[in-house]
């Protein structure tokens, strides 16, 4: 008898399935920039250039600004409009407060209450070469120092950055470099707090490999308070922490060798994690409600010309998101800033009610059957 109901509704939602598979779309935002591309150097603007000097950015929901780091001309972060890439202008540096670092700023973070996160790049990380975080309570802010560390990490810290939850449940992470330094160099730097302003970092490592050394440097991202992806291109690395002990759950190759920065979201009830393509600048978004078995469906360029980025740096971020809509935000190092919208077609409704009238049918002949 269980053999029996078990066909039938394998059968049911069999029937159900074929009669209208979901679909997604992935479409320049023409408000951003007039095509969807704010390109290197566009309309004359120094801070977004082809010199590697732009590798992170950000999206903070507070005010629907992204946040780019520049060190074109000197260190600067620069409010853009999500919605237009208009110049909002800049935030301040404080005083004597953003210092040190091969790089004094490298990627940034936004917290689910707008607070920001500014990391440097230490390569390696070292006694005369801290890893430092700065935070801003929002745009408006003067920046304080959140952490320094000689000794979270012997590698370099500071290619990949991600920031999750808020105040005092706020967490960051930052994944490890083998291309200098000491250690097995495959971990990330987990940073907690309990005030919701000062850090404390924990390095989280992995007993064998995979990952290998350097698998978390050039996308990482957050699935949930305990769990990250991360990549160097050519596989990706799921893993769990606890403390300062790391899970490798699955590992999942990449469609390229070059498929790198990364960003994770919930739209429509189901998790999507949006990938870029340092090579050709193509974002890739997949459904990942099996995050061991990710599924690629929609993937897009609204650049043109040969825009490779040489280090494999950059940045992806989802935006606002509302329903079964979402913004979705894609740099590479020279390759410009990309904004589309992307969208969960939902299934038409009279397949909905296809499906709720062969639960229906489905019910009535399982009561038959008893």
């Amino acid at each position: 008898m269980k053999r029996n109901i078990l066909s039938a509704t394998i059968v049911a939602l069999a029937l159900v399935g074929t009669a209208q598979a979901q679909t997604y779309t992935l479409a320049p935002l023409t408000s951003f920039a007039g095509d969807g591309w704010l390109a290197p150097g566009e309309g004359g603007i120094s801070y977004l250039g082809t010199g590697l000097n732009e590798r992170g950015f950000a999206y903070n929901s507070a005010t629907g600004n992204l946040l780019l780091v520049s060190r074109s001309g000197g260190l600067s972060v620069r409010a853009l409009d999500g919605t237009t890439a208009a110049n909002e202008g800049t935030l301040s540096l404080g005083t004597g407060v953003i210092t040190g670092g091969t790089f004094t700023g490298s990627m940034i973070g936004v917290a689910g209450d707008g607070a920001i996160y500014l990391a440097n790049l230490a390569a390696p990380v070292a006694g005369a070469n801290p890893f430092k975080v700065y935070r801003w309570a929002d745009e408006a802010a003067t920046p304080t120092l959140a952490y320094s560390s000689t000794t979270v990490s012997g590698g370099r810290l500071g290619d990949s950055f991600d920031v999750l939850g808020t105040g005092a449940s706020t967490l960051l992470v930052a994944g490890e470099s083998n291309v200098s330094g000491s250690g097995a160099r495959n971990g990330y730097a987990v940073l907690t707090t309990a005030n919701g302003l000062d850090y404390s970092g924990t390095l989280v490592a992995f007993t064998g490999t995979p990952p290998n050394g350097g698998d978390h440097r050039f996308g990482l991202t957050f699935l949930d308070g305990n769990t990250v992806i991360g990549s160097a291109g050519g596989s990706w690395r799921l893993s769990d922490f606890a403390g300062s002990v790391g899970t490798l759950v699955d590992s999942s190759n990449t469609t390229t060798a070059n498929e790198r920065a990364m960003d994770y979201a919930v739209i429509g009830g189901v998790g999507y994690l949006a990938t870029l393509d340092t090579a050709n600048s193509l974002v890739r978004i997949y459904n990942l409600s099996d995050a061991n078995n990710p599924a690629l469906v929609a993937s897009a360029n609204n650049t043109s010309g040969d825009l490779t980025a040489g280090n494999g740096t950059g940045q992806v971020k989802f935006g606002a998101i509302s329903g079964n809509t979402a913004t979705v935000y894609a740099m590479g190092a020279n390759q410009g800033i990309q904004a589309m919208t992307f969208t969960v077609v939902p299934e038409p409704e009279e397949y909905a009610m296809l499906a709720a009238g062969g639960l229906i049918a489905f019910g009535v002949w399982r009561r038959i059957r008893r």
